[in-house]
C-alpha cells in the first residue's frame, strides 16, 4: 500500500536531488530500495505522476528503473514556504513595471536558477494565471497579468 508518508519522501528525496543537480531526472527506485520500498517504485511514480508533483518521468518496466524529475508543484508539497516567497519576489518585483515584459532569468530569485527549472517556475505561474510569457531572442519574457495583481493585492489584505 502507497502511503502518503512514502509518497512524501520521495519528493522530498527528488526535490534534495534537484537542489543538487537542477534539470536532471533520478531514480526513485533506488532511493525507495534504501527504505524497503523498491518492490512499488512503479506505483510511487505513477502516483506522483497522475498527482501532478513531476516536471518529467520515464519508466524502464524491464530493469524496474523510475526516473522522475520534480516540478514546482511537488516542491510546493515539500517546501512551501520556498515556493510562496519566490512567487512573492517575483510577482511583486513584476509589479513595479506591471505592463512591461521582464526577462525571467533576471528577476531576483531566479537570477541564479538553471534554464530547466526557470521554465518549470515560469509554467507554474502561467497555471495559476499570474504572468503572461513570450520568448524573444532566445528569451523568456514575463509580465504580471491582471490576475496576478489582485492575488498580490489580496496579501496585501492579509499582512
Amino acid at each position: 500500500m502507497i502511503t502518503s508518508e512514502i509518497l512524501n519522501k520521495t519528493l522530498a528525496w527528488l526535490y534534495n536531488k534537484e537542489q543538487e543537480v537542477p534539470g536532471n531526472m533520478w531514480d526513485i527506485t533506488g532511493y525507495l530500495d534504501s527504505i524497503g520500498e523498491q518492490h512499488q517504485s512503479e506505483a510511487i511514480g505513477l502516483e506522483l505522476a497522475e498527482r501532478g508533483y513531476l516536471r518529467t518521468y520515464y519508466r524502464y518496466e524491464s530493469q524496474n528503473v523510475f526516473n522522475a524529475a520534480i516540478n514546482t508543484i511537488g516542491i510546493q508539497q515539500v517546501a512551501p514556504e520556498e515556493v510562496f516567497t519566490l512567487t512573492q519576489i517575483v510577482l511583486n518585483t513584476l509589479n513595479c513595471e506591471p505592463h512591461r515584459f521582464h526577462d525571467i532569468a533576471d528577476l531576483p530569485g531566479l537570477e541564479t536558477k538553471a534554464w530547466l527549472q526557470l521554465v518549470e517556475f515560469t509554467r507554474y505561474l502561467l497555471k495559476q494565471n499570474w504572468i503572461e510569457a513570450k520568448v524573444l531572442n532566445d528569451k523568456l519574457l514575463v509580465k504580471l497579468t491582471i490576475e496576478g495583481r489582485l492575488y498580490l493585492k489580496s496579501y496585501e489584505f492579509i499582512a
